[in-house]
C-alpha cells in the first residue's frame, strides 16, 4: 500500500486536494472516481516497502499539533476504534496537511505490515524517543489507548507551561513595540527642529539631548552593518551549537544564572521523570524505561548523567539508588521512587514523582512569569522616560529663554 496526493476536481468543478491510500496509482484512481472527483493531478509518496522508516518534512508536527494528534488518537482508540480506522479519522479530520499526511502515512504503513508505533516513528512527524517507546510498550501490553491518553496529557500540560510564558510576554512586548515606534518619531521628526531652534539661539543643548542625538545618528548611518551584524551573530549561533563543546559551555553558562539554572534542572528533571513513568507504566523492563528517559534530556551533562544511571542499572543497581547520582533529581523523588520499588508500585510512585515535580516547576515558572512582566515594564519605561527627557529638556530650555 502507498498514499498519494491528489488534486481533483468534482462535477460542480470544485477543486479538492488530499491524500488516498490505494495498492497503485491506477486503483488510486478508481477510488477517487468512486467518490465522484476527477483526478487531475496524482503524486504517489516513497513506497513503505522500499523506504520503510523514512518520513517527509511535510509530515513534522509541532509540539501543539503532536498534542492534538495524540488526543484525537487517545480519544478514537479509547471509542473501541483499531489504529488503522483512528489514523484514518485523523487523516480525514482536516486538521491540516502536515496532520493529514502523518495519519496517511502511519495508516499505509500500518497495511503495509508495520506496527503503530514503527510506522509513527518512520512517519517524520518528529515524536520523541520516549513518545514511540511508550507506544511500543503498549502494543505489547495491550494497553495503547492508555497510553495515548497518557501522552496526551504530558503533551497537553508541556504546552500549557510554554502558553503561559508567551502569554505573560505579549502585554511587555506590546508595550515596547508601541514606546519605540513614539520614541522613533520623536527622534526623526520634533528632535531636528529642536535643534534648528537651539542653533539659531546660540546655545548649547542639553547633554542628555546631544547624547540621544548622536546615538539616533549613528543608528541611522550604520544601520545597514548593524543588520548584518546581527544576521551573523544568528548565524553565528546556530553553527556554534552544533558542536558539543559550544552547547556545553552554553548550558553551563546557564545554569550558574539565578532562576534560569534552577528552571532548566527542574524542567530537565520533569523530561526524565515524565517519560520514566510514562514507560514503566506500559509495563516495560526498567532498563528500557531509563534508556528512554535518556534520549529525552538534551542538556548534555544530564544526558551523562543519565547514561551513567542506564549502566547502574544494567549492572545490576536498583533504580533509585542509581537515579540518586543525577543532580536534577531532587531527595523526595528518590524517596517515592524507593517507597514505589520496596511496594512493586514502581510505576505508580515514579508517575507521582514526576507529578510533584511538574507542579513545583508550574509554581517556579508562574513565579518568574510574575517577576518578568513588571521587570519588562520597568526597563521599557526607563527607556522611554530618557528618550522623553531628551526631547523635553531643550524645550524647557528655550521658554525659560523666552520668558527671560
Amino acid at each position: 500500500m502507498r498514499a498519494f496526493a491528489y488534486t481533483a476536481f468534482t462535477a460542480e468543478g470544485r477543486r479538492k486536494s488530499g491524500t488516498v491510500i490505494a495498492e497503485s496509482e491506477i486503483h488510486a484512481t478508481q477510488m477517487l472516481k468512486q467518490k465522484g472527483l476527477f483526478v487531475a493531478e496524482l503524486r504517489g509518496r516513497v513506497s513503505l516497502r522500499t523506504a520503510a522508516g523514512r518520513g517527509t518534512r511535510r509530515n513534522r508536527l509541532n509540539s501543539d499539533m503532536q498534542a492534538v494528534f495524540t488526543r484525537q488518537m487517545a480519544v478514537l482508540l479509547s471509542a473501541g476504534l483499531t489504529s488503522e480506522f483512528a489514523l484514518e479519522a485523523v487523516r480525514t479530520g482536516g486538521a491540516g496537511p502536515a496532520m493529514e499526511g502523518l495519519a496517511a502515512h502511519a495508516r499505509a504503513a500500518l497495511l503495509d505490515g508495520q506496527s503503530l508505533s514503527d510506522a509513527l516513528e518512520g512517519s517524520g512527524a518528529g515524536f520523541p524517543p520516549y513518545y514511540t517507546a511508550s507506544i511500543r510498550a503498549g502494543e505489547t501490553s495491550g494497553d495503547v489507548a492508555e497510553v495515548f491518553q497518557k501522552l496526551a496529557e504530558h503533551l497537553e500540560s508541556a504546552g500549557a507551561d510554554r502558553a503561559q510564558i508567551s502569554t505573560a510576554l505579549i502585554y511587555p512586548m506590546f508595550v515596547a513595540a508601541v514606546s519605540l515606534l513614539v520614541c522613533g518619531i520623536l527622534m526623526t521628526t520634533v528632535a531636528p527642529e529642536i535643534v534648528l531652534m537651539f542653533q539659531g539661539s546660540g546655545r548649547e543643548m542639553p547633554p542628555l539631548t546631544v547624547a540621544m542625538l548622536a546615538a539616533s545618528n549613528w543608528i541611522t548611518g550604520n544601520w545597514p552593518w548593524l543588520l548584518g551584524g546581527g544576521a551573523a551573530v544568528v548565524l553565528g549561533y546556530v553553527a556554534a551549537m552544533r558542536n558539543r563543546r559550544a552547547r556545553a559551555l552554553r548550558d553551563a553558562v546557564l545554569l550558574r544564572v539565578p532562576l534560569v539554572g534552577g528552571l532548566i534542572r527542574q524542567a530537565a528533571a520533569v523530561q526524565y521523570l515524565r517519560t520514566l513513568a510514562l514507560v514503566l507504566t506500559s509495563r516495560h523492563a526498567v532498563l528500557r524505561a531509563v534508556d528512554s528517559a535518556a534520549g529525552v534530556l538534551t542538556v548534555d551533562r544530564f544526558r551523562h548523567e543519565a547514561d551513567k544511571v542506564a549502566e547502574a542499572v544494567r549492572a545490576g543497581a536498583r533504580l533509585s539508588d542509581a537515579v540518586a547520582a543525577m543532580s536534577i533529581i531532587q531527595p523526595v523523588v528518590l524517596q517515592l521512587m524507593s517507597v514505589g520499588e520496596q511496594s512493586a508500585n514502581l510505576a505508580r510512585m515514579t508517575e507521582r514523582a514526576a507529578v510533584l515535580t511538574e507542579n513545583a516547576l508550574r509554581t517556579e515558572r508562574k513565579r518568574i512569569a510574575a517577576l518578568l512582566e513588571p521587570i519588562l515594564m520597568m526597563v521599557v519605561g526607563a527607556g522611554v522616560l530618557v528618550i522623553v527627557l531628551s526631547v523635553l529638556l531643550p524645550i524647557f530650555d528655550l521658554q525659560n529663554v523666552v520668558t527671560q
